[in-house]
């Protein structure tokens, strides 16, 4: 999206303009999806904390300090969300592993891949996820995680490289 645009939408969200909130919900729900579902690895969970996070920005819009910063600002609420979420559940990563994965978008033909997927840490799944089912660029990633984009590439490969160790114990 045009930062311009959303700084105009963010702008009409805090005069109280419901309809473009509307349009930045369709135009970043699969995004807050994606990083929910990269920190919790529950399709699911990731759902539920999308929605949260979603009405959390609206509910907050007027605290947005740079209107065209709407993507960021949205990510670091799902973000914090998720690792509330994770506290709340006091679920380390050994339970995280252990839950298997049902997407609407194409994963439930593959449980081999959910499984694996959700065997790897945060550190590689956040990576792949915002890749892969978000189709965000290393440069978007690097700036939602805060690490550089050759660090975004380097955790990519690297979690790839677990995937295919991972699916290749399972036998796929």
């Amino acid at each position: 999206m045009d930062i311009h645009i959303e700084e105009k939408l963010v702008k009409s969200c805090c005069n109280g303009q419901k309809q473009a909130y509307a349009i930045l919900v369709k135009n970043y729900s699969r995004y807050v999806f994606a990083i929910c579902f990269g920190i919790v690895s529950n399709v699911q969970d990731a759902e539920d904390l999308s929605q949260q996070t979603l009405l959390k920005g609206f509910t907050d819009i007027e605290s947005i300090k740079d209107g065209n910063q709407f993507k960021s600002w949205i990510g670091q609420i799902a973000r914090n969300l998720c690792i509330d979420f994770l506290r709340k559940q006091n679920c380390n990563q050994k339970c995280l592993a252990e839950l298997v994965l049902d997407h609407d978008g194409g994963f439930n033909e593959y449980p081999e891949l959910q499984r694996s997927l959700a065997k790897l840490t945060e550190e590689y799944r956040l990576p792949l996820s915002l890749y892969y089912l978000d189709g965000q660029s290393t440069k978007k990633i690097a700036e939602i995680l805060q690490i550089s984009q050759n660090g975004v590439q380097a955790r990519i490969s690297r979690g790839r490289k677990q995937l295919r160790k991972l699916l290749v114990e399972e036998k796929i």
